[in-house]
């Protein structure tokens, strides 16, 4: 008889969704907002991370990244092979942000994958995936931004001039409704990005 925590000790991505499925198994499945919050404390990315950052943070986590040069409507695809686990992201970042939002999306299929194998999917017959990666990916990038925006703000009220203060404070501001505005409408701007790079 095979327990569900056979392999996770060599596979990390199979130790969160196992730690997921106990944690939430009475009241499966756990929200998108809670199963995104307890992804990004894994994985623990910001959100100025680099690619070279993603690589390492990924690579810690049990899965390769790469960028590489795909089909122009492709932004990302996964894929998994026994204990191997890879995601590929499009070499041309077409927005800001676009690398770490669509490794979101491609991590949160292959959750997916893992809770079906688990007997313990999060979607039902008539969900979307790709909808739901979306919205996960947003989600993420979201509580990211929520728990570094006070570290924001702090570095903003530390300036000594009034006017540098209150030009901190105006530029974490706006930093902060652009990057929430790109967690919503990503894919949006990745095709109007992607129509100036033909």
């Amino acid at each position: 008889m095979k327990l569900l925590t056979d392999g996770a000790q060599n596979d990390p991505v199979l130790g969160f969704c196992l730690r997921v499925v106990s944690s939430h198994a009475r009241n499966w499945p756990p929200t998108e907002d809670v199963l995104a919050e307890q992804f990004v404390d894994w994985l623990g990315v910001d959100s100025l991370v680099t690619r070279d950052g993603l690589t390492e943070l990924c690579r810690a986590r049990g899965v390769r990244l790469s960028f590489s040069s795909l089909p122009q409507e492709i932004r990302g695809v996964n894929c998994s092979f026994l204990n191997e686990r890879e995601i590929v992201i499009a070499e041309h970042e077409a927005a800001p942000f676009s690398d770490t939002h669509t490794l979101f999306h491609e991590f949160r299929e292959m959750l997916e994958q893992l809770f079906r194998e688990l007997a313990h999917p999060t979607l039902g017959p008539n969900d979307s995936l790709e909808v739901r990666a979306e919205h996960f990916a947003a989600v993420c990038r979201m509580k990211i931004m929520a728990r570094e925006l006070p570290a924001f703000l702090e570095r903003a009220q530390n300036n000594e001039r009034k006017g540098a203060r209150y030009l901190g404070y105006a530029f974490v501001g706006i930093f902060t409704l652009a990057y929430c505005f790109s967690c919503i409408y990503m894919r949006q701007l990745e095709e109007i990005g992607s129509e100036f790079h033909l």
